[in-house]
């Protein structure tokens, strides 16, 4: 596939990650350099620094745009940990001055690293939500009814095993150096119908739960692989008019899977029976970091340790195929 242009962030330590917002027009980065910075897209296609500020005391791992029917918000998440929420305002017209992010409230409460942080797509009857999963294995969901954000309050406390009797013993599949790392992963189910719902792991299960969080949190659904390798990375895609949903999930061994969850039917007189089957399974290679999809929910995205991007997409026949695979390295000069 064609690279087009690179980005030089100017962070001073690893870039840790990189976020859109829901029209594509901002890109977000944050690093262990404890800053966060914000790109502009520019008309011809290029990418502007638009502002930079130091957001935690230490390393920033995640982070998530709002949509847009909250305003114009960011939500970071740190080894310090603490979510942190930001707002965008503009500068006075005629100032030329960049728009300044000020903070909106600091979410603390984790006994650990925060690894993962989402905004939950919107919805009325709940109001701001966003979501955040910490290396003490609690799934927290934080809500503000408040216009201005400065009143945040604690919807949700889950604890989330890491690995159960039913999970594999943790001497299996993993050193010891990785069984201490873990991954911890989160995402929202992009579909309001079916209320609150996000899938989510933790430390080194090789397990995805999809969990209810109206009123009582409900385990729905246990997204169970073959084999005992923790995943790392997560994704729920928009569903797009579909009867059914499609997740990512992505492994330490290198294995991406497509999982077809079945929600419960008109027929089935209000029970909340949940199934799910792999209906793609890509093969191993370096661990993955990430499993992205696009806006319809018609293609996944993948990153790996190696630095190859691929992208899949499925074919007429409801195969998923590699459409193309790309680095981020420049490719070496001609002689």
């Amino acid at each position: 596939m064609l690279q087009t242009s690179l980005i030089p962030t100017g962070h001073a330590d690893l870039v840790t990650h990189a976020a859109y917002d829901f029209y594509g027009e901002k890109l977000a980065t944050c690093s262990a350099d404890h800053k966060i910075k914000i790109f502009s897209k520019l008309p011809d296609g290029t990418w502007e620094l638009e502002t930079e500020w130091k957001a935690h005391d230490a390393p920033i791992l995640q982070l998530s745009f709002a949509h847009p029917i909250h305003g114009v918000l960011l939500a970071s998440c740190s080894h310090d940990r603490t979510v942190r929420i930001w707002e965008e305002q503009l500068a006075p017209a005629g100032s030329g001055a960049p728009p300044k992010w000020v903070e909106r409230g600091i979410l603390s409460g984790a006994k650990g690293s925060v690894r993962s942080v989402e905004f939950a797509p919107p919805n009325p009857a709940y109001g701001l939500r966003v979501a955040s999963i910490s290396t003490d294995s609690h799934l927290r969901v934080h809500t503000s009814l408040d216009p201005d954000l400065n009143d945040w309050s604690l919807a949700h406390d889950v604890h989330v095993p890491s690995l159960t009797s039913e999970d594999v013993p943790e001497t299996q599949g993993a050193t010891p150096a990785e069984t201490a790392t873990g991954g911890w992963a989160l995402s929202w189910c992009k579909e309001k119908w079916w209320g609150s719902v996000i899938a989510v792991f933790a430390g080194n299960s090789p397990v995805a739960r999809i969990i209810q969080l109206d009123d009582t949190p409900t385990a729905l659904l246990n997204l169970r692989p073959p084999g005992v390798s923790p995943l790392t990375a997560i994704a729920w895609a928009p569903s797009c008019g579909r009867s059914y949903h499609l997740i990512a999930t992505g492994a330490r061994d290198g294995t991406v899977r497509i999982w077809r969850a079945e929600p419960p039917s008109d027929d089935d007189d209000g029970a909340k029976s949940w199934s799910a089957e792999t209906v793609a399974e890509f093969p191993k290679g370096a661990r993955v970091g990430m499993v992205e999809w696009n806006a319809t929910g018609t293609t996944l995205t993948t990153s790996d340790d190696e630095g190859v991007i691929r992208i899949y997409k499925p074919t007429y026949a409801k195969n998923w195929k590699l459409l193309g695979k790309m680095t981020a390295e420049e490719p070496p000069a001609e002689e």
